[in-house]
């Protein structure tokens, strides 16, 4: 769930492998747990803004003991009221501070194989160092690490927090600028606070951002990490036959809204970036305008990792008129391209934004 052309090439493949659940997609990298691990981003916040006081945060959250519960997600969190939901992934951001809290949710199953990349040898081959293990003040079984991350928009202190609940295992991951903490914007103690409250409810909290006036044989498998969604045929999340190569759109809007620069170039870093896959080779980007927005359309082809099968890709770029925008990727078996691109094709040309 998926970013900008300056970090699309440092996107790796998740710790989790998702492809016992989607078959031979990754959902493009697992795209909230990708950019949690291996994409620091410092939403709205500007170089020249004051970081605003760390005591109004650690006094607040001191103070405010109530849950507040994420958009598109089961998972609650206590936070300074400085914090806001996060409009297009599942979690909470201090735009002021460019601090932020992702979401990622998966099955019950997949913690024993999520934690081993918890380790600081695992977390230094994503890029960040200075890995370290720890405990929070949670009653439950629980991986808490600590790490760094250097990326063109600066050093960012990571904290992870990874539990598994009767049917869920979830991450959360706070990414946070090292300037924040120089400047006690806020601290050590105030993230760790947060993500020892962070607990699961019973109903998903939903904010839908988006919809399709076609989908023809698609159908709508599931939310992948909180805003981004699977398509598939069946309708099914998992496939039928583990490993098979199937026909699959995902939808995965940005992790923030930082502007888009060369919009064509974007698209084919992240395209040549989808894990998952190998051996792509790119297209030539067209422009298109779908929902009043501009953006590029981008065909290529690639082999499934696992399968080998040979993939048509169908890729459409669409920039959001107040920053970040929306990716949606077509995955097709290139024996069912010839019926099912011109349908890919009236799909994503029929996608709406919801909600100005």
């Amino acid at each position: 769930m998926l970013d900008h052309a300056s970090r699309a090439s440092s996107l790796h493949r998740a710790p989790w492998r998702a492809r016992s659940l989607l078959g031979p997609m990754i959902v493009l990298g697992v795209v909230v747990l990708l950019i949690g691990l291996a994409a620091p981003h410092p939403l709205r916040a500007q170089s020249g803004d004051a970081p605003s006081p760390v005591a109004a945060p650690v006094k607040s959250a001191q103070a405010d003991t109530s849950l507040r519960q994420a958009p598109n997600s089961r998972v609650a969190m206590v936070l300074p009221p400085a914090f806001q939901p996060a409009r297009l992934y599942s979690g909470f951001e201090d735009e002021r501070n460019g601090i932020s809290f992702v979401i990622f949710e998966a099955p019950a199953a997949a913690f024993d194989e999520m934690r081993t990349a918890f380790t600081p040898e695992s977390l230094a081959a994503r890029g960040l160092t200075d890995g370290r293990a720890g405990r929070l003040k949670r009653n439950d079984e629980h991986i808490y690490m600590q790490a760094r991350q250097s990326s063109p928009a600066g050093i960012y202190s990571k904290f992870f927090v990874l539990f598994r609940t009767g049917d869920q295992t979830v991450l959360v991951t706070a990414n946070v600028p090292e300037r924040a903490l120089e400047t006690h914007a806020t601290n050590a103690e105030t993230i760790e606070s947060a993500l020892a409250s962070a607990v699961t409810v019973a109903v998903t909290d939903i904010k839908e951002l988006y919809r399709f006036g076609y989908l023809g044989p698609f159908k709508e498998a599931g939310r992948v990490a909180g805003t981004s969604k699977l398509y598939t045929p069946d309708g099914r999340l998992e496939p039928e036959r583990k490993g098979l190569s199937r026909p699959a759109l995902i939808v995965a809007p940005s992790i923030d809204k930082r502007p888009v620069g060369d919009v064509a170039t974007t698209a084919k870093a992240l395209l040549q970036t989808l894990a998952g896959y190998r051996d792509i080779s790119i297209g030539v980007p067209e422009p298109v305008t779908v929902s009043g927005l501009k953006g590029v359309s981008l065909q290529g082809e690639a082999k499934d990792a696992q399968s080998g099968a040979e993939i048509v890709i169908h890729q459409v770029l669409l920039v959001a008129h107040d920053g970040g925008y929306y990716r949606l990727v077509g995955l097709v078996p290139k024996a069912d391209a010839e019926r099912l691109l011109p349908e890919l094709q009236r799909i994503t040309q029929s996608f709406q934004i919801l909600g100005g």
